[in-house]
């Protein structure tokens, strides 16, 4: 799905659910940040399309869990474009939604003509099949995996990025947000408060702050990822750049912090009671998981524990 068309459906469901302007734009904030796994600044191409973060690395449960923990609306956000991003097929590699904990799964029961294959009695957890390769070979060239049959990880779909569903996605919701706003100016339902009597500057002020640095940072990325940058000079004050636009969301994180002690007050009271329920978590999936894998022998004659 394209950038674009994640922001207008956050944006849409803020003023559907809960009719504020600050939220909308939180949830559309929100709606943009699992893109940043690109290959932008932190990975060189190769690295980053051999490692395929994309998709993964911000495209997760865990990681839109840490997201909503920080602020609901990013986390809603993020929700809806990893969603969203899971309708897509192998052309833009769907979503790990599991990541990281899918990369400790390394084999497949099945490769990808559905043949069974040898089964390691060193590896106890597998994933049902292999991606398909007729498939993968035609995803999109910056993040194409290797040759390497890998376990199917990801979620896929049925949409091309870019095409139907993704187009209207985006002409619907901006239509649908056009006919809430005028609706609400015109008074007959108030489905989007425009008073902005009760705007928050210490709410607010971060949250534009941020805005900008995550829209610059996807706009020098493009630039980059689309070869646009081409001799060292300009790939110098590319990498200068980019490193500012993080600069500027972290100022908007510190910003934000101080103009709302209370806030981070709250926020770090709950850090103890969330680290007891994570560490259950993990505690309770290993358990489960070690117990279930006893169902593995080596001679073969019982399958392993397929996830």
């Amino acid at each position: 799905m394209n950038l674009h068309t994640h922001v207008m459906v956050g944006i849409l469901v803020g003023a559907l659910f809960f009719g504020r302007p600050e939220i909308m734009l939180m949830i559309g904030v929100g709606a943009t940040i699992p893109d940043l796994d690109r290959e932008y600044g932190f990975f060189s191409k190769e690295s980053f399309r051999r490692r395929q973060i994309h998709r993964a690395l911000f495209h997760n449960f865990l990681f839109i869990a840490m997201l909503y923990f920080i602020n609901p609306f990013f986390g809603i956000g993020a929700f809806l474009h990893s969603f969203m991003d899971s309708l897509t097929t192998t052309r833009d590699r769907g979503v790990e939604w599991l990541y990281p904990f899918s990369r400790l799964v390394t084999k497949a029961v099945y490769d990808s003509d559905g043949n069974k294959l040898e089964l390691d009695p060193k590896h106890r957890i597998y994933f049902l099949q292999n991606d398909l390769p007729g498939l993968t070979r035609r995803t999109t060239k910056d993040i194409k995996p290797g040759e390497k049959p890998l376990p199917n990880r990801r979620t896929y779909g049925p949409a091309l990025s870019g095409k139907f569903l993704d187009r209207s996605l985006f002409f619907g919701s901006a239509a649908l947000i056009l006919l809430l706003l005028l609706v609400s100016a015109l008074g007959f339902q108030e489905f989007i408060d425009l008073s902005f009597n009760e705007l928050s500057l210490p709410l607010t002020l971060p949250l534009l702050i941020g805005s900008v640095g995550v829209i610059l940072n996807f706009l020098v990325g493009e630039l980059d990822r689309e070869r646009l940058i081409d001799n060292a000079k300009s790939y110098r004050t590319y990498k200068a750049t980019f490193y500012l636009t993080f600069g500027i969301m972290i100022f908007a994180i510190i910003l934000g912090a101080i103009m709302n002690p209370q806030t981070v007050v709250s926020l770090l009271s709950n850090v103890p009671y969330i680290a007891v329920g994570g560490a259950l978590l993990i505690i309770i999936s290993y358990a489960v998981m070690t117990y279930s894998s006893r169902r593995f022998s080596k001679d073969g004659r019982k399958e392993p524990l397929i996830v």
